[in-house]
């Protein structure tokens, strides 16, 4: 380093050295053309007034000063030149091992979750195997049955059967999901005659708890979607809507409108509503609002499922509700069919 710092110096001592004897020169040869009727040479070293050798001592200074400022400027400037692109070269090579381990991190992540995913299918398999005798033979053991408090238990221990397979079936279509073990068959989908499908399914369920549906939705609209897919959506949706409907009635309205190149698709309820904490957690697993944490009809997964159908459509989907006691509305985007872009 010391060695590097005196060559430097040697060096702008001699750039201003030069700039200093070039200042003599010129004010030689301004003299010898301006002042005096005499040649360069003569003018150059001899045959001056005293104060002219002070004035041209003066701009050798000059010169001189000027050469040490612009010299050590460039010098400057190259050392800051060669530091930002050794900096730069180490930011790449940083930048390039991130990557690198980024890749390899993400690699081994997606390979954990693929694994996570096929042991729950396995053991959701596994699980559902021996509850399909059971709901089988306990509705003929309750039929069979005279005693009133064993027949209770026995209609209690049927429900939680149909717990427990409802939720081991939904968990294997979440994980089927993620680990994209499921094909999606996207084609034109007339949307009116998709909703009326799944209302008609389950009109038994809205009259039983007297709900009104209204379906909005205009006859035109047609999507780019899996049909199978979007009435399971909707099936969802319906059912939590009637889920948390109050015992005297309520309302769901379906509806729809066109944005850019996606229909945007509300379903409202006049149900019990959701606190604004709520909101940003009903589409986690598992997750329940505290009016249904020990309700067995809920296992926390529609939305969940909900949510990775319409994200492999390419679309968003979100919740809004004024607050407790006011409804709620889920929206939900899934792209135009071919046929509506051209029309428009």
């Amino acid at each position: 380093m010391q060695e590097e710092e005196r060559w430097i110096n040697i060096r702008v001592i001699a750039v201003s050295a030069f700039l200093g004897f070039t200042g003599w020169i010129i004010k030689a040869v301004f003299d010898s053309l301006i002042l005096y009727e005499k040649s360069f040479f003569d003018i150059l070293i001899y045959d001056i007034p005293l104060s002219e050798v002070y004035i041209r001592v003066f701009v050798c200074i000059c010169f001189f000063i000027f050469g040490v400022f612009l010299s050590k400027n460039i010098i400057q400037r190259k050392k800051a030149e060669e530091e930002l692109r050794n900096a730069h070269d180490a930011l790449t090579a940083a930048n390039e091992e991130l990557e690198n381990k980024v890749k390899d991190r993400t690699e081994k992540i997606e390979k954990l979750l693929n694994e996570k995913n096929e042991l729950i299918i396995q053991l959701g398999h596994d699980l559902k195997t021996p509850l399909t005798p059971l709901m089988g033979l306990l509705p003929s053991v309750i039929n069979k049955e005279r005693d009133p408090e064993l027949k209770e238990l026995l209609e209690i221990s049927i429900k939680n059967i149909h717990y427990i397979r409802d939720m081991v079936s939904k968990t294997i279509d979440l994980a089927r999901l993620d680990s994209n073990l499921t094909e999606f068959n996207f084609e034109n989908t007339h949307l009116l005659s998709e909703i009326d499908k799944v209302i008609s399914s389950n009109q038994f369920i809205f009259d039983n708890k007297e709900i009104f549906v209204e379906n909005k939705v205009d006859n035109s609209i047609m999507v780019k979607a899996d049909k199978l897919r979007l009435r399971e959506v909707f099936s969802n949706l319906f059912s939590n809507a009637v889920k948390y409907t109050p015992e005297n009635g309520g309302m769901i309205t379906i509806d729809a409108k066109q944005e850019d190149e996606y229909i945007v698709i509300s379903v409202m309820d006049t149900g019990l509503g959701l606190k604004k904490e709520h909101i940003d957690h009903v589409f986690d697993e598992l997750y329940k609002v505290d009016s249904a944490r020990h309700d067995l009809n809920s296992n926390g997964l529609g939305l969940s499922i909900c949510k990775r159908i319409v994200e492999k459509h390419g679309g968003r989907i979100w919740l809004e509700s004024p607050g407790e006691g006011k409804g709620t509305t889920v929206f939900f985007t899934v792209p135009l069919s071919n046929s509506t872009k051209k029309d428009n």
